[in-house]
């Protein structure tokens, strides 16, 4: 078992370990519960189905770790740096990962439902299939990131970076996108029922078979340019007319067309 000694028989005994060394640390199916490891160092740690729920983490150094399938439900994970580690399967509900550095994460099926995850650095994320239902992820930076056929409903990411962002087939229902970057973003198949897109940056996206119904903030006076596939799969990118046609009700079709939806209250 790498890392010191000292640190990983005081954290086993008492679950304190603030600011220790417990870099490449085996630790793998232990009950930490509750433990504090605030401040700690655990690059390339193994913390494998680990119980970490209720844990403090903060401001600790994850970096390339191994937490796939651990229960960090309810964790304090602000502040920490976790570049490059590996939350496969993880459980974070209602976990604070607040500020922190999850640059190119595996986030691939894990359960952020209600996670705080506001300013947190995302960028190059991979997170497929993950569950982040009413997450804060204001002001995140995923630029970059995949996360297809995920489920965002009800999240808040507010003035979030999501350019060149991979969000194909994902839910985003009534989730709240006012001032985010969507430049470039790829929402193809996306479901935007009821999403508050007012103020959000849409050029260049790729909206093609959208739901867009009841999606507020695309108006026809301010109508977007549009990346879309013509029937002989050649890709073009046009900008937006005054008005959108459905080839089904609620649902962008990705033929020429604006983004355009009317304000509430006109026909």
């Amino acid at each position: 078992m790498s890392g010191n000694n000292a640190h990983i028989k005081r954290l086993l005994e008492t679950k304190q370990c603030q600011g220790g060394n417990l870099n490449d640390a085996n630790l793998g199916r232990f009950n930490l519960s509750k433990a504090d490891l605030s401040g700690a160092k655990l690059l390339f740690a193994n913390l494998n189905r680990s119980n970490l729920s209720h844990a403090n983490l903060s401001g600790a150094d994850l970096s390339f770790a191994n937490l796939v399938a651990a229960d960090l439900n309810n964790a304090d994970l602000s502040g920490l740096d976790a570049k490059s580690i590996n939350l496969f399967e993880a459980k974070l509900q209602n976990a604070d990962l607040s500020g922190g550095d999850l640059s190119y994460a595996n986030c691939v099926n894990a359960n952020l439902c209600e996670a705080n995850l506001s300013g947190a650095e995302m960028q190059g994320m991979n997170a497929i299939g993950a569950q982040l239902n009413h997450a804060n992820m204001s002001g995140v930076h995923l630029a970059g990131a995949n996360i297809g056929h995920a489920q965002l409903i009800g999240a808040n990411l507010s003035n979030a970076d999501l350019s060149d962002c991979r969000l194909v087939g994902t839910d985003l229902s009534n989730a709240s996108l006012n001032g985010a970057d969507l430049r470039n973003a790829n929402l193809f198949n996306a479901n935007l029922s009821g999403a508050n897109l007012t103020g959000a940056n849409l050029a260049g996206a790729n909206l093609a078979h959208a739901k867009l119904d009841g999606a507020i903030g695309l108006y026809r006076d301010n109508p977007m340019p549009i990346h879309y596939h013509d029937h002989h799969g050649t890709h073009a990118h046009q900008a937006g007319s005054p008005y959108i046609t459905f080839s089904q009700a609620g649902t962008y079709p990705g033929t020429p067309g604006g983004l355009a939806l009317p304000r509430p209250g006109m026909p």
